[in-house]
C-alpha cells in the first residue's frame, strides 16, 4: 500500500500528516493505516448509503460465521495459549472488512471497498499484529473484560455518526472533507476495530483511545 498522499491534499507548506502502514508492526498492535486522499465525488457522497447497501448485507451475513468461529478460537486459545492460525486469519479478515465498510459508510474512506477484507486493499486499512501467545486468564474472561470497551465503543460510534453528518454536508458542497474530520473518523474507527480485535482474540492489548500516530512527508 502506498503511503503517499496526492498533492491536492497537501498544505501550503507542502507537508501533510498521514498514518502510513508499518512494515515492522509490533506484536498485538492494532493500527489504522491511511493512504487515501480527501476528495469525495459529490455523486458518491449523495448516494453513499445506497452504494454501501451490498456491503452492509454481506457484512451481516459474514457476522454469522464469525460469531460461530469465536467459540472455537476461544477454546483453542484457552487450551494452547494461541488462536489457531486459520481462525486468526478468518477473524482478522472479518474485522478488517468491517473496518473498510465503516470507513466507507462514514465517508472516512473514498473508494468503494472490496468484499474480502484483504490487507492493503483499501485506503483506510486495518493493521493487525501477528498471532502471539495470550494469557489464559484474560482469554477465559475475555467477554466480561470487553464489556466496558464496548460501552465506550457505542459512545464513540455516536460521535462518529455526528462527524459523518458533517463530512457528508461538507463533501456534498465542497467535493472533499476536512482533514480534521477524517482524523476524528480514523480515531473512532481504530478504537472500534481495536475493541472487536480484542473480543475476537486477535490482540491481548486492551482497547484505548489515543490520537493517531502521524508522520510528515516532504513534497519532492
Amino acid at each position: 500500500m502506498s503511503d503517499t498522499v496526492p498533492d491536492a491534499d497537501r498544505g501550503e507548506n507542502g507537508r501533510v500528516a498521514v498514518a502510513p502502514p508499518s512494515p515492522d508492526l509490533p506484536a498485538d498492535a492494532v493500527r489504522i493505516a491511511v493512504a487515501d486522499d480527501l476528495g469525495r465525488p459529490r455523486l458518491t457522497v449523495l448516494f453513499r448509503s445506497l452504494l454501501a447497501l451490498p456491503h452492509l448485507v454481506w457484512l451481516g451475513l459474514w457476522t454469522i460465521p464469525a460469531l460461530l468461529a469465536l467459540p472455537a478460537a476461544w477454546a483453542g486459545a484457552l487450551v494452547t495459549g494461541v488462536v489457531p492460525e486459520p481462525l486468526h486469519r478468518f477473524l482478522g479478515a472479518y474485522v478488517r472488512y468491517a473496518t473498510h465498510v465503516s470507513a466507507y459508510v462514514l465517508l472516512v474512506g473514498r473508494r468503494f471497498p472490496g468484499f474480502l477484507g484483504r490487507a492493503g486493499s483499501y485506503g483506510i486499512d486495518l493493521e493487525l499484529g501477528p498471532r502471539r501467545r495470550q494469557s489464559r486468564w484474560t482469554t477465559l474472561l475475555r467477554g466480561p473484560l470487553a464489556v466496558p470497551a464496548f460501552l465506550l465503543a457505542i459512545v464513540v460510534g455516536v460521535v462518529a455518526m455526528l462527524v459523518a453528518i458533517l463530512a457528508w454536508s461538507w463533501g456534498l458542497v465542497r467535493g472533499r472533507i476536512p482533514e480534521g474530520v477524517r482524523t476524528l473518523g480514523v480515531l473512532g474507527l481504530r478504537y472500534t476495530a481495536h475493541t472487536y480485535a480484542y473480543l475476537f482474540l486477535l490482540t491481548s492489548r486492551y482497547p484505548h483511545l489515543t490520537p493517531p500516530e502521524p508522520t510528515e512527508e516532504e513534497t519532492p
